[in-house]
């Protein structure tokens, strides 16, 4: 198999895999999302309300990683159809760095805060999370990488045109 037919291949495959943690992802967020009424109702100790207000700020940092997740196989979907120098590289690099670095930073900052203002003022102010941390550098450089990858596009379309 030529290299281009098996990169392709390749891209496919993973794409599948993607789409395969995105809905095990998204089934898992929609069976917390059921369970949680029914949990709530039969819990006697404790508020459900805040209970429930604590569980969504701990899951929306998942939102911003199921953005970065579907732009990876739409990314992937493109890759395995020949876009190779299109403009959706970029555009998949930059989605999926703006979706990794927000649900990082709403990870390290917001849903420490807000749990702790929810919970009644007990808990540190930051949780210093390695990984969190780590996803968010990682997330702010993809989208410099897209601007790098846009630029060098216009350079290459700017070049095309004198020949």
């Amino acid at each position: 198999m030529p290299a281009p037919d098996r990169f392709r291949s390749q891209c496919r495959l993973l794409r599948a895999a993607t789409l395969v943690v995105f809905a095990g992802f998204c089934l898992v967020l929609g069976l917390v999302a059921a369970v949680l009424p029914w949990r709530m109702s039969t819990d006697p100790g404790g508020d459900a309300a805040t209970q429930a207000l604590l569980l969504v700020v701990r899951l929306l940092p998942g939102v911003g990683y199921l953005w970065a997740l579907w732009a990876v196989q739409r990314a992937l979907g493109e890759l395995a159809s020949g876009a190779i120098f299109h403009p959706a590289v970029a555009r998949a690099m930059r989605h999926i760095g703006i979706g990794v670095l927000a649900g990082a930073l709403f990870n390290v900052f917001a849903v420490t805060n807000l749990s702790r203002w929810i919970a009644g003022g007990k808990g540190g102010y930051l949780y210093f999370d390695l990984s969190g941390i780590v996803l968010g550098v990682v997330g702010a450089a993809l989208v410099l990488l897209a601007r790098l990858v846009d630029q060098a596009r216009a350079l290459q379309a700017e070049l095309d045109d004198f020949l």
